[in-house]
């Protein structure tokens, strides 16, 4: 049965920066977070919604050409992006067991091409545009693998639908959070359970 997960519309670059705002006061050092989506889907801009409520004070920017940016905040922070590697080997090569430093927060563009180096418990954050004539809407969807995610992504919720309705036009349509089955995955955990659901990954 395919399990339950967290989404929402966000109508401008400024509401996604909001929503990655959110996540931020739940992440502790050893959180891993894999951005998923298509080029230009808003991943940096998520990023730099966390990394600002996190305290980095510099300027957020895309690690594609860098491939690691570390920056300094509440907790280290280190920014990844895998897009030009191609192979595991690439990945590992670049010291991907050192950067899953449990002192630190690592956040990982195009997380879903290194699945099975990721850790068992970690929170998938994909991002896709909804029209292409509109391309700061974007639908966020959250998939937690783990109770401490579930607990993590209810927490960004709660703070998140408050700011959104601040923020955003009377017209825009709430409430903002749905929560509904992901067909694509069998193994992620319930947004509305505290608790491991039957056959979760954790």
């Amino acid at each position: 049965m395919a399990q339950r997960v967290l989404s929402v519309v966000t109508f401008s670059a400024e509401e996604t920066r909001i929503v990655g705002a959110c996540l931020a006061p739940t992440l502790v050092p050893g959180d891993v977070i894999s951005l998923t989506g298509e080029l230009g889907a808003g991943k940096t801009v998520f990023v730099q919604g966390l990394a600002t409520a996190a305290g980095v004070e510099e300027r957020v920017t895309s690690p594609t050409f860098t491939l690691v940016h570390e920056y300094k905040a509440r907790y280290p922070l280190v920014h990844l992006d895998i897009y030009r590697l191609d192979s595991f080997q690439e990945v590992i090569d670049l010291g991907f067991e050192e950067l899953l430093d449990p002192n630190s927060i690592l956040l990982i563009e195009w997380g879903e091409a290194i699945g099975p180096l990721l850790p068992r418990r970690h929170l998938e954050v994909e991002l896709r545009t909804i029209d292409p004539e509109e391309p700061d809407q974007r639908k966020i969807v959250f998939r937690p693998r783990g109770p401490d995610w579930i607990r993590k992504v209810q927490e960004m919720r709660a703070t998140a639908e408050t700011l959104l309705d601040a923020a955003s036009d009377a017209e825009v349509p709430r409430p903002r959070f749905v929560v509904s089955d992901d067909p694509f995955t069998r193994d992620h955990v319930d947004v509305n359970r505290d608790e491991d659901a039957p056959g979760a990954t954790g």
